[in-house]
């Protein structure tokens, strides 16, 4: 929360006053409490050059004297002071107004009703014209509780009387107060309690008489009516169960009757929450071999949308467990939105039978397709048995949503005159949403953001409202900024806080430093990156010492000399989390002054460097391992072509090669090893149209990752020693034997064994005997069968989750890439302190505070990998553009009961061919294959695949060539981007 200090508000003697409470005791009565509360007399209203205030700091007066005027009803110059209700429904509206008052109290209950809302108007408190009023601290505006007073209303009276001040200080510059409400019984509580006439204005009767600059901000609006009745009357189409009571709700879960959990979609109809209970716990403490059970035991499924209940992605829920005759199996069927069946603005009409509103035609297609779904269930219960079923349950309560904003298009309504249109997000996870537009015809072709803004009881989809248009949909721009805003990535320009962090130019290194650090200016230090790197993280260097044995370096940037803990910098930078890699640009987690710049390790000039040396046998055993920070001076900076050529190259021998080779040879063994004792070798990104991996400089990108690999091994061993409870450790879970069935039924359709359950050395080597075929698209499956690497503190972790099963690494972290993760940077300050070149810091030596930094980092990485997938795919995409259709060859990954989902390796891309509704198929869930006529589909099969790209609807199309099946190849089938 915000502090006095933080406005600048002067330290002046403040007077003690008796604070009276009022609360019930056991038999019901008032009982006063009486307590000293400390208020000031200096905090001022936030007006500029208001004299009724004394303010030390006159500079954080953000109220101008000279308001713009925006509205034609309210002609004349105001201030605008939201109650709670407000800014939550209304945020987006208020992001474009100037010259608002935010109380202190107002703020606190929108703190405890919406964490996100009161974030994001924090954040806007830093750079718009508003000011925040610590009303609660001031004597002039705080009021005491009387007695068979509700909270509620003293805090009404006080909101009244922080009015009456702004009043009162406002009057000589002619400058009235308007409160601003979408609540009537608030409103009418404001009037009755003031006595007098009072400015009060709803959010829609202001925002439409406001000049045409701001005539956007009506499709902002949140129209939901603040009674829930009249929202249930306003969209009544259908109903859903009603949700429990928060105290029936917390009862359950404390007796063990109902569970919470986070709700993850496969699609609109159906889920799962995975929740523990003493079942779970107790075959999870059996050992990772009889976990098969758990995994679906654990699981709770959630099948049509009465048992999804109004739950969406992400969202925090309460479920029910259902009957065991109720108990389900997942449907496998892969959901095409009708956003993607039709035209995006204008649909065709639609004939049905007795349906005359977009209403009745929404939930038809809805209908047919949860029916589609329950009729695969039933046909796949009858077909699997019954001991396959899995818990099923029914969400009961909703205890935290997880509204983000989405990005899709609008369809246009069917019915003439309507102002009701459908959202379609482009996550087909997120249910269509209804937004209340007037204006629909600017949204033609357009890709927009839309927020949800509430799902009454009555109403099958949501209810939103438009926050911006991206741009014309297709475009690389407008799927760009889609995918930025759909992923949450932080992508705004730095801000000015942040620029008044950075280092002066020009710069140069302190004299102070050469004599603090270690000097490697004159060892033969090189880097070895992409082409075209700007932000070079890491450097090696390797010599021979004069007893046989080697030393070897890895030197990374330090950024922690230039990002320091706790300002606005370091702020954005745990914000951000990590660099994003697009396919055209770079969203930097620090600005580039610093990561292209100051601290990245160009050759020829003194760098700041964080230095990892280890002494080492010719065998590559390490004797002796020592971390210094340093000053290096790179004596060249190679892509991993050129760093290949001079590993090629049997002439050349000069020293920086004599270096390479060195650090190749030792890598080759290092690798080895890392084989030897389980770590996996994972699928490539860019494999060929013979499913190989090409990798023309495999030598010296093995060279840089081996000893990266090994410095991140060697920190993460002393920092724990170290820091027991503090360290961030980066760990792998092993994947329960459960994921790995998709890759068991792939291997046995062709005759192929794969051992998945005697750790992950028995699983590389049965990899490795497979065909050349077969071998690369199965580490491509097997990939898919992996859990997610995780960040996690040492002290809030089990000791025996710290191991990473991918590499085989007993302990591993993060530490060579402080320039585009902030994980590395926090690694790096831990180092620092057990090295004893810095002071320990205990914001940094605080458990608690590093696993909320790893569980940001999770999320923040995660999403940058969506990201970055989704944006090499658009670009892939483009590379059809204007093309025939083009054959390739193709692998099927999965076998779905409606579609099959394909890999094409020649552009690393996916897609689904779906089968045609009329279309007879024999779907075998137990084998995991389908057959249509006497053509047998199974994973891992090979195809022939023509790939174009339908620019109407700007979607790759992935259509069957090879083999030949009636009603499949022989005309175009759907497909997903």
């Amino acid at each position: 929360m915000y502090s006095a200090m933080e406005y600048g508000y002067g330290m002046r003697k403040r007077p003690v006053e008796e604070v009276t409470f009022y609360r019930q005791n056991k038999k019901g009565k008032p009982l006063k409490i009486s307590r000293e509360k400390y208020l000031r007399t200096d905090i001022c209203c936030g007006v500029n050059g208001c004299k009724k205030c004394i303010a030390t700091d006159r500079s954080l007066c953000r109220l101008e004297i000279a308001p713009a005027i925006n509205s034609k009803k309210f002609d004349f110059k105001h201030f605008i002071l939201p109650d709670a209700g407000f800014i939550i429904r209304q945020t987006d509206v208020l992001d474009d107004l100037d010259n608002v008052i935010l109380l202190q109290s107002v703020m606190e209950e929108v703190y405890k009703r919406n964490v996100t809302k009161y974030k994001r108007i924090r954040n806007g408190v830093k750079t718009k014209s508003w000011t925040y009023f610590l009303n609660e601290h001031s004597k002039d505006t705080f009021v005491n509780r009387k007695p068979n007073e509700t909270t509620d209303e003293r805090n009404t009276r006080e909101f009244v009387q922080c009015y009456k001040y702004f009043t009162e200080h406002l009057a000589s510059f002619g400058i009235k107060v308007i409160i601003f409400s979408d609540n009537p019984a608030f409103r009418e509580e404001v009037e009755k309690i003031h006595g007098g006439d009072v400015l009060l204005a709803s959010a829609e009767e202001y925002v439409l008489t406001m000049t045409d600059k701001f005539k956007d901000l009506m499709d902002r609006l949140c129209l939901i009516p603040y009674n829930e009745d009249e929202a249930v009357k306003k969209y009544q189409d259908f109903t859903y169960p009603p949700h429990f009571d928060s105290n029936l709700l917390q009862a359950g879960i404390k007796s063990g009757k109902y569970y919470q959990g986070a709700f993850r979609s496969f699609n609109f109809f159906e889920g799962f929450v995975r929740i523990e209970d003493d079942a779970s716990a107790a075959n999870a403490k059996s050992g990772p071999r009889k976990q098969k059970d758990d995994l679906a035991y654990n699981e709770i499924l959630l099948q049509g949308l009465e048992n999804v209940n109004r739950a969406c992605e992400g969202d925090i829920v309460v479920i029910e467990v259902l009957p065991e005759d109720k108990w389900s199996i997942p449907s496998g069927m892969v959901t095409v939105d009708a956003i993607e069946k039709e035209s995006p603005l204008v649909a065709d009409k639609v004939v049905l039978e007795n349906v005359e509103t977009d209403v009745d035609v929404q939930e038809h297609e809805d209908r047919l397709e949860e029916e589609e779904i329950f009729a695969a269930v039933a046909e796949s219960v009858k077909n699997v048995g019954e001991k396959k079923r899995q818990r099923t349950g029914r969400v009961i309560g909703i205890i935290r949503r997880k509204w983000l904003p989405i990005c899709g298009m609008i369809r246009k309504s069917l019915k003439e005159g309507t102002s009701f249109h459908y959202f379609f997000p482009d996550n087909k996870k997120m249910p269509k949403v209804r937004i209340e537009t007037r204006n629909v015809d600017r949204f033609e072709g357009q890709k927009i953001v839309a927020q949800i803004d509430q799902w009454p009881i009555s109403s099958r989809f949501p209810v939103g409202h438009y926050i911006k248009i991206l741009g014309p949909a297709g475009t690389i721009e407008t799927e760009t900024s889609a995918i930025l805003h759909e992923h949450g990535i932080p992508h705004d320009p730095f801000s000015k806080a942040v620029e008044a962090c950075l280092p002066q130019m020009p710069w140069t290194i302190d004299p102070s430093e050469y004599a603090k650090r270690k000097d490697f200016r004159d060892i033969i230090v090189c880097s070895v990156d992409p082409p075209g790197c700007t932000d070079i993280d890491d450097a090696l260097h390797c010599r021979r010492l004069d007893d046989g044995m080697y030393e070897v370096g890895v030197h990374i940037a330090d950024v922690s000399y230039f990002v320091q803990p706790n300002n606005a910098l370091d702020d954005e930078a745990a914000k951000r989390g990590t660099t994003v890699y697009l396919a055209d640009r770079r969203i930097d987690m620090i600005p580039p002054l610093i990561s292209s710049n100051l601290a990245s390790l160009h050759s020829g000039t003194d760098k700041l460097v964080f230095s990892c040396i280890w002494t080492m046998t010719p065998s590559a055993d390490i004797l002796d391992t020592k971390f210094y920070k340093g000053i290096m001076n790179s004596k060249s900076a190679m892509t991993y072509a050129e760093a290949q050529a001079r590993l090629n190259s049997k002439t050349t021998g000069d020293p920086i090669t004599d270096s390479l080779r060195g650090l190749s040879t030792l890598a080759q063994i290092l690798k080895k090893k890392r084989f030897d004792n389980g770590a996996l070798m994972l699928s490539a990104s860019e494999v060929n149209e013979e499913g190989e991996i090409e990798d023309d400089c495999e030598e010296s990108h093995s060279l840089v990752e081996e000893f990266m690999l090994l410095a991140n091994c060697s920190v993460a061993k002393f920092t724990l020693e170290t820091f027991r409870e503090f360290s961030l450790l980066r760990r792998h879970p092993i994947p329960p034997p459960a994921n790995f069935e998709p890759l068991q039924l792939a291997a046995k359709a062709h005759g192929i064994k794969i051992v998945v359950d005697e750790g992950s050395k028995a699983l590389n080597e049965s990899l490795e005997r497979q065909p050349a075929e077969l071998k690369s698209i199965l580490r491509v499956l097997t990939t898919r069968c992996m859990t997610q690497a995780l960040y996690c503190c040492s002290g809030t972790t089990p000791p025996d989750e710290y191991p990473h099963f991918g590499l085989a690494a007993k302990l591993y972290t993060h530490f060579t890439s402080p320039i585009r993760r902030y994980a590395d940077l926090m690694v790096h300050r831990l180092l620092a302190i057990a090295i004893e070149v810095d002071r320990p810091n205990p914001r940094i030596l605080d458990s608690q505070r590093m696993h909320g930094i790893a569980e940001n980092i999770n999320l923040r990485h995660r999403m940058a990998q969506y990201a970055s997938r989704a944006s090499y795919n658009i670009h892939k995409s483009k590379t059809l553009k204007g093309k025939n259709e083009e054959e390739h060859t193709g692998f099927v990954l999965f076998v779905k009961r409606n579609a099959l989902q394909v890999f094409v390796p020649r552009y690393a891309m996916e897609g689904f061919i779906f089968f045609p509704k009329d279309m007879q198929y024999n779907y075998n869930e137990k084998d995991g294959e389908i057959t249509i006529g006497s053509t047998k589909f199974r994973s891992l099969d090979r195809l022939t695949i023509g790939l174009s790209l339908e620019e109407e609807k700007d979607r790759v199309v992935f259509r069957l060539l090879k083999p030949e099946v009636a009603g499949l190849s022989d005309k175009p089938a759907s497909s997903t981007k």
